[in-house]
């Protein structure tokens, strides 16, 4: 399943849980989703 995109906290916490869902390790995981939403940590 392809991420959301989006920068709301909802769209987020959305994209990590997905990339958990596929194996990733926790940081990985929010480097993924701010990276994804164009945003900073």
């Amino acid at each position: 399943m392809p991420l959301k995109r989006g920068r709301s906290a909802k769209v987020l916490r959305s994209n990590y849980v997905t990339e958990r869902r596929h194996g990733k390790s926790s940081k990985q995981a929010w480097a993924i989703a701010y990276r994804k939403a164009g945003r900073s940590r």
